[in-house]
């Protein structure tokens, strides 16, 4: 059986898979895109499910591959975790549209636990979860943000941005990691930006009391001007109180 030909059929399967979903894709589609009949394809393949499959499990497995190398106790959390971007970035150029076949297949990504897909990806995951652990561990890394809060935001990223940058992946791997990591690990707030003031409550204005106001009106209970002064220290009074009453609730 020709490893080539093998090779080529996940390729031009993947595409197809990718395009137009694995139901939406026939086994002629795939045959016809290779250059092949049919029923040829069946000796390298049972069915398409299988062939996504293949193509899914072959992705994630070079994957680990690629993490593994990042596992070595001389590297920081930072480094650790910009050389699994990296690599993210690297095998997704290797095995085009692995990661979007996953995506886009709901029965990919419910296989049984013992199942090549969900051991290898639990695999993956473990990989993440170390290296952040280690920077939490070291102090590299905040210990006031959950972990695996953290472990799934920065996954995620990895692959939407795979996702969305597809056609210049290859290209443009370097500058999104960079960017992946500058966000994820030292913020998107300029260095020399303005803090943000906390939020404060604003202290409520004093009480007038009800003697300034009596005193004002019996002095001067004759003076239009001055009986105005008495009904808008009186409105003041009433707005103060609503307010406190409203702080209270």
């Amino acid at each position: 059986m020709s490893t080539a030909r093998r090779d080529e059929i996940l390729l031009h399967a993947a595409q197809l898979f990718c395009e137009r979903g694995v139901a939406g894709t026939t086994v002629r589609d795939i045959a016809d895109a290779v250059g092949i009949l049919s029923g040829s394809l069946y000796h390298y393949f049972g069915s398409k499910d299988a062939i996504a499959l293949e193509i899914v499990v072959t992705f994630l497995d070079d994957l680990n591959e690629r993490y593994e190398t990042t596992a070595d106790p001389a590297l920081s959390a930072r480094e650790r975790l910009s050389q699994m971007v990296a690599q993210s970035f690297a095998a997704a150029s290797d095995h085009p549209f692995a990661t979007e076949i996953y995506q886009n297949e709901g029965w990919l990504s419910t296989q049984p636990a013992e199942s090549r897909i969900a051991t290898a990806v639990v695999r993956a995951h473990g990989f993440w979860r170390s290296a952040i652990g280690l920077g939490v561990a070291e102090g590299e890394l905040r210990d006031d943000i959950d972990p695996e809060h953290f472990h799934r935001m920065i996954r995620e990223s990895v692959w939407s941005t795979v996702r969305l940058s597809r056609p210049t992946l290859r290209e443009s791997a370097e500058q999104m990691r960079h960017e992946l990591i500058a966000v994820f690990l030292d913020g998107f707030a300029s260095p020399g930006g303005r803090t943000p003031v906390a939020p404060s409550r604003v202290a409520a204005p004093a009480v007038v009391p009800d003697e300034v106001v009596d005193a004002a009106s019996a002095e001067h209970a004759d003076s239009d001007e001055l009986a105005e002064l008495r009904r808008d220290l009186r409105e003041l009074k009433d707005a103060v109180s609503a307010l406190q009453r409203g702080n209270q609730g």
